[in-house]
């Protein structure tokens, strides 16, 4: 169940100082652009809780974000 929660998954690694890749979560568009930008480009996006890699894309600008933003994944409030 903590793999699945992207919070403390980032807890359990730096409390073991398991080293990761820069990343971020975002639930709307203008997150995703703020994420992005702190990270830089090119990103790995995903929708959460997916098996299999489904539904993940590399982009490579804000426009290929906004991109699969809109097109590709449907962001749920919480």
């Amino acid at each position: 169940d903590a793999a699945e929660d992207r919070d403390r998954f980032i807890e359990i690694l730096e409390e073991l100082n398991i080293r990761q890749p820069k990343n971020g979560i975002a639930r709307s568009e203008a997150e995703a652009v703020q994420v992005a930008n702190s990270i830089g480009f090119p990103l790995v996006v995903r929708p959460s809780y997916v098996l299999g890699g489904r539904g993940m894309e590399i982009v490579y600008d804000e426009e290929e974000l906004a991109q699969y933003m809109q097109n590709e994944v449907i962001v749920e409030s919480e």
